[in-house]
């Protein structure tokens, strides 16, 4: 199958999950996320509002600021995206395709600038429509994450000397129903350092 049929399938599974049911999950998947290392010892989040069927992240998005994390979330503007400081969740209001979007108030490059030569750890939760064992992802279509971590990856705000910039862990989180065999890759597609799910966690470092 292609990566739409593919997603057509998948997409049609996870919207029939039961509410119930989801909550559970949605449960499980918070913990495993909060505790992971990656998540703990993370000063920033980059973390995704869950919008109609996907992940609900906004319980998980509260306890980070609870947690004195510093935490953004992205804004679509054009074909390019970019995360923006919240302060709560008050702050994600109806944007693109009613997904919640926060304020233009503070973006990640500039908040970065700021910190001068010291090192952030970071930790990035993506959504997705299929995952793989291997950690291959099928978005929505549309390649923001892709095209975002390409050139987040490419700026001098993400160094990899252990002395300065960003260092910062992926991670997606889905659903069971949402992890297949295979699916179809190609060289410019991102993969997560992780997939989370409320059955299990793949590419664990």
């Amino acid at each position: 199958m292609t990566k739409g049929e593919i997603r057509r399938q998948i997409l049609a599974v996870r919207d029939g999950l039961l509410p119930e049911e989801r909550r559970r999950m949605d449960r499980v998947i918070g913990e495993k996320v909060l505790s992971h290392p990656a998540c703990r010892e993370a000063q920033i989040i980059l973390a995704y509002a869950g919008y109609r069927s996907e992940v609900d992240t906004l319980p998980l998005i509260r306890q980070a600021l609870t947690a004195g994390k510093i935490v953004f979330a992205p804004k679509v503007a054009g074909e390019e995206m970019e995360f923006w400081q919240i302060s709560s969740v008050g702050d994600l209001h109806d944007g693109y395709r009613g997904i919640p979007e926060p304020e233009e108030r503070m973006a990640l490059p500039e908040w970065l600038q700021r910190q001068g030569e010291t090192v952030c750890k970071a930790m990035m939760w993506m959504p997705g429509a299929v995952f793989d064992r291997e950690r291959h992802r099928i978005g929505y279509g549309k390649g923001f994450y892709d095209r975002y971590l390409a050139r987040l990856r490419s700026t001098a705000v993400c160094q990899a000397d252990g002395r300065t910039g960003l260092h910062l862990t992926t991670a997606a989180l889905a659903y069971a129903c949402q992890i297949v065999t295979r699916i179809p890759s190609e060289a410019h597609d991102v993969r997560p350092d992780l997939v989370i799910t409320e059955a299990a966690l793949y590419g664990d470092t």
